[in-house]
């Protein structure tokens, strides 16, 4: 699994609307994607996080990309010519 293209789907997926994400979504780990969503929250690309029983939420409607998100999904235009959105992420993730 791709960390960094975990990261961006993440990204890409909350800008493009669909803010409720969980693991299942990507086919990663809870790990995989708790250590991501923290990642993205420490750097301030992603707000809006709640944390329940020590793990990070994303709830529709309140998770959202800061500037800082908006400009990683820019600087990473390389990412989004193969992204081609949820339903293929999980294949995606894997490349």
């Amino acid at each position: 699994m791709n960390k960094k293209k975990l990261r961006y789907a993440i990204l890409e997926e909350i800008y493009n609307g669909n803010k409720a994400l969980t693991e299942d979504d990507f086919a990663v780990t809870a790990d995989q994607f708790d250590n991501a969503v923290r990642f993205l929250n420490r750097e301030n690309y992603l707000k809006g996080i709640f944390y329940a029983d020590d793990r990070p939420r994303l709830f529709e409607g309140t998770a959202y990309l800061s500037e800082c998100g908006e400009k990683y999904l820019e600087e990473n235009s390389s990412l989004a010519k193969t992204y081609r959105g949820l339903k293929e992420i999980r294949n995606w993730l894997k490349l």
